[in-house]
C-alpha cells in the first residue's frame, strides 16, 4: 500500500505540472494487480466556468441511440442545465427549461421513461418532456398536486406515475395515474384493493398505503403491481398483485413478499425475467412467479440494496449490498455463485459485455467487476487524474457499446469533469 501511495502521490504531481497530454502515461496496477490508474479517451468539463459551482444529479445513465449520453453541468452564470454529448465527448445541445423560481433539482433525473428519442421525467408538481435529437422542450407542465419521482412506461406511448388520492372513506392512498408521451396529460388509472387496518398519520387524512410500482408484463394484457401498506410501529407490509388490463379484474391479490417489518419496503423497481418477478425487499431478494404469484425463493441478506440494487443481465443476478459485498447469484434458485468486493452507498450499476461498473459511495472510486469470476479488475483512482481529494461521484456511470471489434466506452463523473475511458473488454 505504502508503494501504491508513493506511485499516486508521483505521478499526480506529474499531472499536474505537465502540458503533456494524459494519454502518454501508462495504466498504472496495485499490489492485488488492480487498475487504479488508467488513460482516458476524453474528458469534458461541468462547469463552464472552469470553478465548481454545484452539481445536479442523474441516477440511471440516460443513453441516447447507443452512443450519446445526457449529463448534467453548471453554466458560466452558476444556473445548472442538462448537456448532450457525443461518444467523441463533443456537445450536441443543452437544455435549461426549468421552470422559473423552480428548485435547481428539477435538472436532477432519478427515474426516467424514454420512448424512442423522446425523454420524460417528473419532479413533485412539475413534469418535463424533451426531444433528444435537438434538446428542445416538447411539453413542461405544473399539475395540481405533487407525484412522486417514480415513473414508468407503459405500451402505446404512455406511463404510471403515482400520487395520493382521497379516498371515499377519507383517507388519503397512493394511486397509479397513466400519462400520455404525447401531451403529459394525466387520467387515474389504477388503485390497489388495501386493508385499512391501520391509518398511519403521515399525510393530513392519514395513509393507507398503495400502489409504488407497476411493471407491464410485455406482449401481454397484465400488470404486475407492488403495493404496500403501513402498519404499528412503522412495519410495512409489501405485496403483489397481478392485474388483467382487458378484463379491469385482478387475477391475484396480497401476495405478501416477506413478513412485515420496518425494513420490509421494496426499494428499487422488481424486475421482471423469464416470466418471473424479483424483488429486493429490504434485506432480501426474492422470486415469484408473476402468473401465479407464488414465491419460488428468499435470499437474506447482512444489509440493504437501498443505493445500488440488484439487475439481471445475461442470465446473472448482481446485487450490489451495504454490507460492501457484491454477490452474483443463480436466477432460478437464488443460490450465490460468488461473492466480491462491494462498495458502500453506491451508484446505481452499468453492465456491459460480462462486467459490471458502479462508483463507490465510501471509496470515491470507479469499480468494474468481471461477473463471470467475481474479480475486481478496476478500482480507478480519481485524484490520480485530479489530484488530491478528487473523487467519482455516485452519478450515473455510461457504458457505450464498442463498434464491430472495437471495445467500448465507460464514462464516469467527478465533481469537476467527465471522463471517458475505454472499457474492460
Amino acid at each position: 500500500m505504502k508503494k501504491v501511495l508513493i506511485i499516486s502521490c508521483f505521478l499526480t504531481s506529474i499531472l499536474l505540472a505537465a502540458s503533456c497530454s494524459k494519454e502518454n502515461i501508462s495504466p498504472i496496477l496495485d499490489d492485488d494487480g488492480v487498475l487504479i490508474y488508467q488513460p482516458f479517451i476524453w474528458k469534458y468539463s461541468l462547469h463552464e466556468g472552469g470553478d465548481f459551482n454545484s452539481n445536479s444529479f442523474i441516477d440511471k445513465p440516460i443513453v441516447f441511440e447507443n452512443k450519446k449520453i445526457l449529463i448534467p453541468t453548471t453554466m458560466s452564470n452558476g444556473n445548472r442545465n442538462l448537456k448532450l454529448l457525443n461518444e467523441r465527448g463533443e456537445h450536441l445541445w443543452s437544455w435549461s427549461d426549468i421552470f422559473t423560481n423552480s428548485y435547481p433539482n428539477d435538472y436532477g433525473i432519478d427515474i426516467f421513461v424514454k420512448f424512442d428519442n423522446i425523454l420524460a421525467w417528473q419532479v413533485g408538481s412539475r413534469s418535463y418532456c424533451i426531444n433528444l435529437n435537438n434538446g428542445k422542450t416538447l411539453w413542461k407542465l405544473i399539475r395540481n398536486q405533487s407525484f412522486d419521482y417514480l415513473i414508468h412506461s407503459y405500451k402505446y406511448n404512455y406511463f404510471f406515475l403515482y400520487g395520493y388520492k382521497t379516498r371515499e372513506d377519507g383517507y388519503a392512498g397512493y394511486t397509479a395515474y397513466k400519462g400520455s408521451i404525447e401531451t403529459g396529460l394525466l387520467s387515474e388509472f389504477l388503485s390497489a384493493n388495501l386493508s385499512c387496518e391501520y391509518i398511519a398519520p403521515i399525510s393530513e387524512n392519514g395513509d393507507v398505503g398503495g400502489i409504488i410500482y407497476i411493471n407491464e408484463i410485455v406482449n401481454t394484457d397484465y400488470l404486475l403491481v407492488t403495493y404496500a401498506e403501513p402498519l404499528p410501529e412503522w412495519a410495512v407490509r409489501s405485496m403483489f398483485g397481478l392485474y388483467n388490463t382487458e378484463t379491469q379484474e385482478w387475477v391475484y391479490e396480497r401476495v405478501i413478499l416477506k413478513e412485515p417489518h420496518w425494513t420490509t419496503s421494496v426499494f428499487h423497481t422488481p424486475i421482471i425475467y423469464n416470466d418471473k418477478a424479483y424483488a429486493n425487499v429490504g434485506t432480501s431478494i426474492v422470486c415469484h412467479e408473476v402468473m401465479t404469484g407464488n414465491q419460488k425463493w428468499r435470499r437474506d441478506f447482512p444489509n440493504d440494496f437501498l443505493f445500488s440494487g440488484f439487475i439481471i443481465e445475461d442470465g446473472m443476478l448482481i446485487a450490489l449490498c451495504e454490507d460492501g459485498k457484491l454477490y452474483r447469484l443463480n436466477p432460478e434458485t437464488g443460490g450465490v455463485v460468488w461473492t466480491g468486493e462491494g462498495a458502500g452507498t453506491s451508484s446505481r450499476m452499468s453492465y456491459m459485455n460480462g462486467v459490471v461498473y458502479f462508483v463507490g459511495g465510501s471509496t470515491g472510486k470507479l469499480h468494474a467487476v468481471d461477473v463471470y469470476t467475481g474479480e475486481t479488475v478496476w478500482r480507478l483512482d480519481a485524484e490520480l487524474i485530479e489530484g488530491s481529494n478528487a473523487e467519482f461521484r455516485t452519478n450515473a456511470v455510461y457504458v457505450i457499446p464498442g463498434q464491430g471489434n472495437e471495445k467500448g466506452k465507460v464514462v464516469a463523473l467527478t465533481h469537476m469533469h467527465a471522463y471517458c475511458f475505454e472499457a474492460y473488454r
